[in-house]
Protein backbone atom coordinates (compact mmCIF):
# COMPACT_ATOMS: atom_id res chain seq x y z
CA UNK A 1 0.00 0.00 0.00
CA UNK A 2 2.74 2.47 0.92
CA UNK A 3 4.73 1.69 -2.31
CA UNK A 4 1.60 2.45 -4.45
CA UNK A 5 1.05 5.50 -2.47
CA UNK A 6 4.61 7.09 -3.31
CA UNK A 7 4.59 5.98 -6.78
CA UNK A 8 1.44 7.52 -7.12
CA UNK A 9 2.83 10.87 -5.47
CA UNK A 10 5.71 11.16 -7.97
CA UNK A 11 3.70 10.34 -10.75
CA UNK A 12 1.61 13.44 -9.53
CA UNK A 13 4.08 15.83 -8.31
CA UNK A 14 6.38 15.23 -11.88
CA UNK A 15 3.35 15.83 -13.48
CA UNK A 16 2.80 19.06 -11.57
CA UNK A 17 6.00 20.35 -12.40
CA UNK A 18 6.24 19.18 -16.01
CA UNK A 19 2.55 20.77 -17.00
CA UNK A 20 2.47 23.83 -13.89
CA UNK A 21 -1.28 22.59 -12.74
CA UNK A 22 0.30 22.33 -8.96
CA UNK A 23 -1.68 20.68 -6.76
CA UNK A 24 -4.02 18.92 -8.91
CA UNK A 25 -2.00 16.29 -10.69
CA UNK A 26 -0.41 15.60 -7.29
CA UNK A 27 -3.80 15.16 -4.95
CA UNK A 28 -5.13 13.13 -8.21
CA UNK A 29 -2.41 10.87 -8.27
CA UNK A 30 -1.93 10.46 -4.54
CA UNK A 31 -5.34 9.42 -4.79
CA UNK A 32 -5.06 6.72 -7.19
CA UNK A 33 -1.97 5.06 -5.62
CA UNK A 34 -4.17 5.26 -2.22
CA UNK A 35 -6.92 3.33 -3.93
CA UNK A 36 -4.79 1.01 -6.13
CA UNK A 37 -2.84 0.22 -2.51
CA UNK A 38 -6.71 -0.77 -0.74
CA UNK A 39 -7.13 -2.83 -3.58
CA UNK A 40 -4.18 -4.75 -3.55
CA UNK A 41 -5.29 -5.29 0.22
CA UNK A 42 -8.48 -6.24 -0.23
CA UNK A 43 -6.92 -8.94 -2.79
CA UNK A 44 -4.28 -10.09 -0.69
CA UNK A 45 -6.87 -10.59 2.02
CA UNK A 46 -9.37 -12.22 0.19
CA UNK A 47 -7.34 -14.67 -1.35
CA UNK A 48 -6.10 -15.43 2.20
CA UNK A 49 -9.29 -16.10 3.09
CA UNK A 50 -9.52 -18.37 0.77
CA UNK A 51 -6.92 -20.33 1.05
CA UNK A 52 -7.53 -20.88 5.17
CA UNK A 53 -11.37 -21.77 4.15
CA UNK A 54 -9.84 -24.69 1.28
CA UNK A 55 -7.35 -25.49 4.12
CA UNK A 56 -10.26 -25.94 6.99
CA UNK A 57 -12.69 -28.11 4.42
CA UNK A 58 -9.14 -30.76 3.90
CA UNK A 59 -8.87 -30.89 7.59
CA UNK A 60 -12.34 -31.86 7.68
CA UNK A 61 -12.26 -34.44 4.93
CA UNK A 62 -9.25 -36.01 6.51
CA UNK A 63 -10.48 -35.97 10.51
CA UNK A 64 -14.09 -37.26 9.63
CA UNK A 65 -16.89 -37.08 11.90
CA UNK A 66 -16.53 -37.99 15.77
Amino acid sequence: MVASSFIGLFIGYYLDKWLGTSPWMTLIWLGIGIISGFRNIFILTRRALREQDQEEGQDQKVDGPD
